[in-house]
């Protein structure tokens, strides 16, 4: 298997399972409600929610980068979302973060491995930094959501 393939199927395994963390988005948020996805802790103002729009917005970023684009990244850092409303807003936000993980695979797999030594985009570091970094990325936000998850679940007892 080539490195760009190895990358992507990493992505997809953060997300989805069959990493050997043994913890993914998917699972991770399986069980947690609407009120617990939305619920600011002292720990961080980031709810689980933001934390997943966040996931979704780089992965989107990085697809945009792989394809040649230079994408201005607001103040808000992908952190910035809609209210979710309901259960079913919850439940779209969770389908889209898989439907960007796919976008994001698919687009590692096709980029020119000879150009993964190169900068991504003029003045980026490597497009290996930036494509291995996407998998390291969604790994720490996994373990935020984590905590998050603990966190509001104790203060609930």
């Amino acid at each position: 298997m080539y490195i760009k393939e190895l990358i992507a199927q990493h992505i997809l395994d953060v997300h989805e399972g069959d990493n050997w963390t043994e913890s993914n988005l998917k699972n991770a948020l399986a069980d947690i409600t609407i009120d617990e996805a939305i619920t600011v802790t002292a720990g961080s103002i980031n709810t689980i929610a933001s934390l997943l729009h966040h996931l979704t917005y780089w992965n989107r970023v990085m697809v945009q980068r792989i394809n040649g684009i230079a994408v201005t990244i607001p103040e808000s850092n992908g952190f910035e979302m809609n209210p979710l409303q309901n259960e079913e807003d919850w439940q779209n936000l969770k389908a889209d973060n898989i439907r960007s993980a796919h976008e994001l695979a698919e687009a590692v797999k096709g980029f020119d491995e000879a150009l993964l030594h190169d900068p991504i985009l003029p003045g980026y570091s490597s497009a290996y930094k930036n494509l291995q970094g996407s998998s390291e990325h969604i790994h720490y936000h996994l373990g935020q959501i984590v905590i998050l998850k603990n966190l509001v679940r104790s203060a609930k007892n």
